[in-house]
């Protein structure tokens, strides 16, 4: 992440100065708004610290205080903190009346009590000022900035609250004081989180950590195996055996979610918590075992882990009773519960979740003001009319659930608190939420009022730059104008969110990166439930006759597509790595169309650009669940390689024609007449949802393949398109592949050899463009790294095993050595980019698939064509037999060494080496040709 000179860190930083945000709490609020099910991350507080013996009565009250504290007494531990710091004072025993006050500040704060929380603090400190220099002086001074340190994160000033740990650290250092230097480290890193720093937090926390784990940053520390972590961490917990450590790994292991590696987290948080076990600290076992249920909670939420049938949710669940069965902190064990209510609910759970609710309702009612208590509160609330939903409960009257009035009677006491507090933030969710439970109850009248309540909740947040907020209550706002019929004004408060979706796009991970997690449920559909009302009043216009502001209309939901995409790839990579470059077709291809099919819940939108023409719209109605179960069942057919007796491919190609010719009906056959009209020779199409996973090529309008009329190619957006004609460049290729595997290398297990890569490199070789070749033991990514570095050429190709995933840890290239995941192959081939010298043109992966039953799996083959830094990148959506490929290759580099002078395009190459095997009667069948497809430039 390049978070260096990014402006809006810095305004957010300045913005956090000047106002109170507890991000910890703003992470409590989205654990409901964005279903993210993750937490706020309660800090664990320091052990009262034991008072220097000076008068007998005053000592006592200190002790007594101190086990008061521990056992989660905390009213009866703040009377004793105020005798013995009396004591103290009339004593004149002015370091112990100090250390006693930041123990009564630290107290007030576990009892959410601010003002007294801050002046006990300010007490604390004026007394030391008072005081010679010393080095027990120096050593009390630390701990009280330590203290007033964790007072200004919990009242949102996380930016001051980073300062005031770095000046106890720095005194930490001269007091040689290592266990209390590294505790102060680990809370900068708490405050570094909060400001969205995560690779300086993720450097500081493992330099803390020390030098056994044998990584520097998370980048590193993301590439270990769950086995070659595990070993490290279990000589690290042997060697430094100490609460320190188990609040650093835990620190750790939740950075490591944030930054969207679950899984390390797992493995991470749960060696802090058997070290936290080792030391019988129930305490440390508490706070860790919410960590432990948030990450299983996000691992839950995971496609890629979701297949693997682990329980993870049950597994959040126990980890939450085993906080609320050992935590001495009601804020814990409350957090916990209300965690456990979302789950719960989320399961349809219905009556252990109404048993819950009813224990939760009486702790959280009498709640005294703080900011952890009106975002519970706020969570409650939520939580409340999920559960009412899930009994056809509609927000009515019912005597075992809570009332609409109960509901909004809590966010109204929510509301008046955090005004009270003078806290904006947590107001205008407050009001927010209030709007959204009368827009859920949906009657003309509850509508009006949601309005009311929304537009107030984007008038308190416009004191403060938080697109993060003001982007949920504009899209609010558009919900509610919609049901109330104003499209106009519904597309316009969309466009709001949507713009400050925009602002956020290429800083949503620093902001919040769980965010991320919940991109399908609360980002996603901002851009798609615009883009559906831009067309739908674009049609209207048109029937009205206004064609000019119909076209405008398109247009802008072209753009928001084309946004869309963008915002796929930065959330599949979990940070902001891609740029925007608006183009037109005009500007790139002249002789090519760009198509962009929109599938909606009734009905299939295209939108087709021509170069120097208007953007047209085509409409068929068609469900999404009939679209959708049409590609399932040519995804299925196309995938299974066909019986090779004479005579029977072409009967199941016959057999299943009827489903190549529906798909080409929706999206071809109405734009046959403009395309007609034209010298487009190549379509290009951004596609959408489970269409990335069909080959646009095999579509058939009745006589022919849409390859035999057209070139294909694929592209994210247009504004992803570095074009270069393929007739400026030397055909010369670095190739490289595996025609074995290893049984002695665990990321090598359940993949087969590829018998005709051998040939596949050899027939490249013959038309004397390969460069250099790497077979089997020589094809290592540091002899690939290596050979980029010293020859740079503009062809790589790989014939080996890959996958494409819907996640990024989960899209690899298969390597002699090792799995390479799609970042690491981006940091490997990009080294040629970095180096100034010429990028990559085509990067050709031979044999690789999309992950069966993975919806988005798609996606991976875009990132890997973004991420890689090629211009362009040539795949296979499924595995074919590689002797037909190793065909098909020969066929394509024939075509690209005749490219000077047949001035053909890359995708135009491609269509040739498809129409070779297509022509070829024992490789006809789609299934064989079918699944070549270009990504990116395309010339």
């Amino acid at each position: 992440m390049r978070l260096k000179n990014n402006v809006f860190i810095r305004k957010l930083n300045n913005w956090l100065k000047k106002s109170y945000k507890r991000r910890s709490l703003f992470l409590a609020t989205l654990l409901f708004i964005f279903s993210a099910a993750t937490p706020a991350v309660i800090a664990t507080v320091p052990q009262a610290t034991p008072i220097v013996q000076t008068q007998q009565n005053a000592q006592q009250q200190a002790n007594q205080a101190t086990q008061l504290y521990r056992s989660g007494q905390f009213q009866e531990a703040a009377v004793a903190w105020e005798k013995a710091a009396a004591g103290f004072a009339s004593q004149k025993d002015g370091l112990n009346q100090s250390m006693a006050l930041s123990n009564l500040s630290l107290t007030y704060q576990q009892l959410g009590q601010w003002d007294k929380a801050t002046k006990a603090s300010e007490d604390s400190l004026a007394v030391l000022k008072t005081q010679p220099n010393s080095q027990e002086k120096l050593k009390i001074t630390a701990q009280a900035l330590d203290i007033k340190g964790y007072l200004q994160r919990e009242t949102g000033q996380a930016a001051d609250a980073l300062d005031t740990w770095q000046e106890a650290t720095k005194i930490y250092s001269q007091t040689n004081e290592p266990t209390k230097l590294a505790q102060s480290r680990i809370n900068q890193v708490q405050t570094m989180q909060d400001l969205g720093l995560y690779p300086r937090a993720c450097k500081t926390l493992l330099e803390v950590l020390d030098k056994q784990i044998g990584v520097t940053n998370c980048q590193e520390l993301s590439q270990l195996s769950s086995q070659e972590l595990t070993a490290k961490l279990q000589k690290f917990t042997d060697e430094s055996p100490s609460l320190t450590s188990v609040v650093g790994l835990r620190s750790l292991g939740e950075l490591l979610r944030f930054i969207g590696q679950p899984e390390q987290s797992e493995i991470v948080l749960k060696s802090s918590l058997n070290l936290a076990q080792r030391l019988n600290s129930p305490q440390e076992q508490a706070a860790t075992y919410l960590s432990l249920g948030n990450t299983f909670n996000t691992l839950a939420e995971s496609e890629r882990v979701r297949r693997r049938r682990e329980n993870y949710d049950q597994q959040a669940l126990d980890a939450y009773s085993q906080v609320v069965k050992i935590a001495t902190s009601p804020t814990m064990r409350q957090q916990a519960q209300l965690n456990q209510l979302s789950l719960l609910l989320k399961l349809k759970r219905e009556s252990e979740a109404k048993a819950l609710w009813s224990s939760l309702n009486s702790q959280l009612a009498n709640l005294p003001p703080s900011r952890t208590g009106v975002y519970q509160q706020i969570n409650f609330a939520q939580s409340l009319v999920k559960l009412g939903s899930t009994d056809n409960f509609q927000l009515k009257q019912n005597s075992q659930l809570p009332s609409f009035d109960e509901i909004d009677q809590i966010l109204a006491k929510a509301t008046t608190q955090a005004r009270g507090l003078g806290d904006k933030q947590a107001e205008a969710y407050a009001v927010g939420n209030r709007g959204a439970l009368y827009e859920q109850r949906g009657t003309p009248e509850d509508l009006s009022q949601a309005e009311k309540f929304t537009k107030q909740a984007l008038g308190i947040v416009s004191s403060v730059e938080a697109p993060y907020i003001s982007y949920q209550y504009f899209w609010q706002l558009g919900r509610i104008r919609k049901a109330q019929g104003d499209i106009p004004d519904a597309i316009a408060a969309y466009t709001k969110a949507y713009n400050a979706l925009q602002s956020l796009r290429s800083d949503l991970v620093a902001v919040n990166p769980e965010v991320q997690f919940s991109f399908r449920d609360s980002v996603e559909p901002v851009y798609r439930q615009l883009v559906e009302l831009e067309l739908e009043y674009a049609n209207s216009l048109k029937t009205a006759g206004k064609n000019e502001e119909s076209q405008k209309q398109i247009t802008q939901a072209r753009n928001v597509l084309e946004s869309l995409q963008l915002a796929e790839l930065n959330n599949f990579f979990r940070e902001a790595c891609v740029e925007a470059n608006p183009r037109l077709i005009d500007e790139i291809d002249t002789t090519a169309a760009v198509i962009y099919p929109i599938i909606l819940q009734d009905r299939l939108e295209v939108i087709l650009s021509l170069p120097n023409q208007p953007a047209r719209l085509y409409t068929t109605k068609i469900t999404q669940k009939e679209l959708e179960n049409t590609l399932e069942q040519m995804q299925r057919f196309l995938r299974v390689p066909p019986t090779q007796i004479q005579g029977v491919a072409q009967t199941e190609v016959q057999e299943f024609m009827p489903l190549y010719q529906q798909a080409y009906n929706w999206l071809i056959r109405p734009l046959e007449k403009e395309l007609a009209k034209t010298q487009v020779k190549t379509l290009v199409f951004v596609l959408d949802g489970e269409l990335r996973n069909i080959p646009m090529s095999v579509l058939h309008d009745g006589k022919q393949y849409l390859i035999e009329k057209y070139a294909v190619a694929l592209t994210p957006g247009l504004q992803l398109i570095n074009p270069k004609p393929l007739a400026k460049i030397d055909i010369k290729a670095l190739t490289a592949g595996l025609s074995q595997v290893r049984s002695d290398l665990p990321a090598h297990q359940g993949f087969e050899p590829l018998r005709y890569v051998q040939s596949e490199i050899e027939q490249i070789n013959k038309l004397g463009v390969s460069a250099k070749s790497l077979l089997n033991n020589k094809f290592t990514s540091k002899e690939v790294q290596s050979e980029i570095l010293d020859s740079p050429v503009p062809i790589v190709h790989l014939a080996t095993h890959a996958q494409f995933s819907s996640n990024a840890e989960d899209t690899f290239i298969l390597f002699w050595d090792r799995r390479m995941n799609v970042k690491q192959l981006g940091n490997l081939l990009q080294n040629n980019t970095l180096d100034s010298r010429r990028p990559i043109e085509l990067l050709v992966l031979s044999a690789c698939e999309t992950a069966i039953g993975d919806q988005r799996a798609a996606l991976g083959l875009a990132g890997v064509a973004v991420r890689s830094g090629a211009r362009s990148t040539l795949a296979t959506l499924w595995s074919v037999q590689d002797q037909s490929t190793a065909k098909f290759m020969g066929e394509l580099y024939s075509q690209l060494e005749q490219a000077k002078k047949t001035k053909i395009s890359k995708a135009q190459a491609i269509q040739q080496a498809q129409l070779s095997l297509l022509k070829d009667q024992q490789y006809s069948n789609p299934h064989f040709w079918g699944p070549f497809v270009i990504v990116g430039n395309w010339q």
